[in-house]
């Protein structure tokens, strides 16, 4: 009697590893920000004009890389993810001069992230809000590369 007893727990253990095996883990919220492909963006403020953004999956989808560009020149490159570990967006800004910023943003929310720098300073906020499927802004404000900056971009998808 005692045999069955364990013989049923155990199948009843292998059939809920087998289901739980086979469940389908949550996406990434860095799928919902749906931002492959290219957009172009108008930004006003103390830095204004037109740029454009060309995202497309990095390290296996893990990772998404934005490359920003203005008139023919890259002038940056955005490389943005998700931990799980610790509900954090960790974004890496890289320049061609050589500068660098490193952002967190705190959440799981793919609509509105409030990002700020953690390194090499701390004197850097940037806001991304998702409007539509087609468009989203970005709000920046603090310094990059020893300027004060402080605009406002809407970008559209094309």
């Amino acid at each position: 009697m005692t045999w069955r007893l364990f013989f049923a727990a155990t199948g009843a253990a292998l059939a809920s590893t087998i289901v739980l095996a086979q469940a389908k883990p949550a996406a990434s919220p860095l799928v919902a920000l749906q931002l492959k492909g290219h957009w172009v963006c108008a930004q006003t403020g103390s830095s204004s004009g037109t740029y454009s953004e060309d995202w497309t999956a990095a390290f296996g989808g893990t990772w998404l890389r934005a490359t920003d560009s203005a008139a023919g020149q890259v002038t940056g490159e955005h490389t943005v993810t998700f931990s799980k570990a610790n509900s954090t967006w960790i974004v890496l800004d890289a320049f061609p001069t050589g500068a660098y910023d490193v952002l967190h943003g705190a959440g799981s929310g793919a609509n509105r992230i409030a990002f700020h720098a953690v390194y090499p300073k701390l004197a850097l906020a940037v806001t991304y809000a998702r409007q539509t499927p087609a468009q989203y802004t970005v709000d920046v404000n603090g310094n990059i590369q020893g300027k004060k900056i402080l605009t406002h971009s809407v970008c559209a998808k094309h």
